[in-house]
């Protein structure tokens, strides 16, 4: 990719040219698959091969984008002119500093795997067709739908202060959902798998597990309205805990769009919740060295035994609150999270469960908190009531609401096992005294 690098130093000192006091290039390409599966079928593929460039200037702290298609030079280094032209007429920031500086780079292994960019729309078409046909075997009237996304990237980033760097990646996703009928009773289910490595991704199993999960949630009951113990499972768990690190995002704390504004230093939750930021993780999917704007990441306890700790952030949140750059910026101004890795607990999961007297076992979903004022309502799509430590029977027009806090404060279980998929750490979580809204 040296080509690739003289052609963003190039762009880079056309932004300088024209009055661009900073500047940043990142020339990006690369290919992606996508298989789309429908009523038990393939219902499209497609693949396509990119070439993108971005181009950040920086004039007074006013900040102008530009970017294009194509690694033509002309075409570069006209985005660079438009780039500087667009912050010439942006509003100045007082509060940008600097763009980050040139560091040393501990590589993380494992985030490029050649067998999975030589695969075809043809290999993952037959990698589904035979999901499909597990799912069948468990029931022959299942409704399969899905897909396979392939992507294969190339990325170069330049600035004005010297940073040069260049980095390849590979993922790869299988997700299914089935849908399963015995008269008016409906029951569904979803799973998947996902990889940068080929030897990470073993999704044979996936339709038949998906599959037995659906006829699990025929019978679903409703329940009358109460405050229960609610029991979360990994998928929803680190949907959680992603969400709880985003909003320990400096810049929405600075722009007063979080519900943790004020709150660091403060306790936030349980003793028992720790959650690290790592972006270090080999194999891991939201793994690297360096973030969109090229600044070293770092490890970053943001919540620890309950108490925030931390704030994640970008190279202008960073220079605005007079602390370190932790890393965590993205292309276009914001900050997010990479790996968030729970502390866990010294219960299973099925103890947890078992543990449990009467409650509610949510299996997936979203329960997000709201970024601003941390409401959490989400409807219980595929739960379980749990009755005397077991699960009892699925549910059905069920909601839960709680705030952010109150959710925190009462989370009286981590489990000691998980779910991992690459870079992510899901336990089971217990949460006492949740409101849940039944059909009554």
């Amino acid at each position: 990719m040296s080509d690739l690098l003289e052609l963003a130093k190039k762009a880079c000192e056309v932004a300088l040219k024209h009055g661009a006091q900073f500047a940043d290039v990142e020339l990006a390409s690369g290919r992606s698959i996508s298989i789309n599966v429908e009523k038990n079928g393939i219902h499209d593929s497609s693949e396509k091969k990119y070439a993108e460039v971005s181009v950040r200037s920086v004039i007074k702290g006013a900040t102008g984008f530009s970017h294009s298609s194509g690694f033509s030079v002309d075409d570069v280094l006209e985005t660079a002119k438009c780039s500087a032209d667009a912050a010439q007429l942006a509003q100045p920031d007082p509060d940008f500093v600097t763009l980050p500086e040139p560091s040393e780079y501990q590589q993380v292994p494992g985030l490029y795997d050649e067998k999975i960019a030589q695969m075809s729309a043809g290999d993952l078409i037959q990698l589904f067709i035979r999901e499909i046909d597990a799912a069948r075997e468990i029931f022959p009237e299942v409704r399969v739908q899905g897909g396979v996304h392939l992507q294969v990237s190339e990325r170069v980033l330049v600035n004005s202060l010297g940073i040069e760097l260049e980095d390849q990646k590979t993922d790869i996703e299988l997700y299914v959902f089935c849908i399963v009928k015995k008269g008016d009773d409906v029951g569904s289910f979803y799973d998947f798998d996902m990889a940068r490595m080929e030897e990470d991704f073993d999704p044979q199993g996936l339709g038949a597990k998906v599959c037995q999960g659906a006829v699990g949630f025929l019978g679903s009951k409703s329940i009358k309205s109460a405050c229960l113990p609610v029991v979360f499972g990994p998928l929803v768990t680190g949907d959680l805990f992603h969400a709880i690190c985003a909003s320990a995002g400096a810049e929405a704390i600075q722009r007063q769009r979080s519900y943790f504004v004020g709150k660091r230093g403060q306790r936030i939750g349980s003793k028992l919740l720790t959650l690290r930021d790592d972006a270090y993780i080999a194999k891991g999917i939201a793994s690297g060295s360096w973030d969109d704007e090229g600044a070293v990441r770092k490890k970053v306890t943001v919540v620890e035994e309950g108490i925030l700790v931390n704030h994640l952030h970008n190279c202008y949140t960073a220079h605005k609150a007079g602390e370190e750059n932790t890393g965590h910026g993205n292309r276009w101004g914001g900050v997010a999270p990479t790996n968030v890795i729970p502390e866990l607990g010294t219960y299973t999961g099925s103890e947890i469960i078992s543990d449990t007297k009467e409650g509610i076992y949510v299996n997936m979903g979203s329960v997000s908190p709201h970024p601003v004022n941390g409401e959490i309502s989400a409807t219980i799509d595929f739960g379980y009531k749990i009755e005397n430590g077991e699960l009892a029977y699925p549910l059905r027009n069920t909601m839960l609401g709680i705030n952010v806090f109150d959710l925190l404060s009462n989370l009286d279980a981590i489990s000691s096992d998980y779910r991992e998929e690459p870079g992510m750490m899901m336990p089971t979580i217990r949460v006492q005294n949740v409101k849940v809204a039944g059909a009554d």
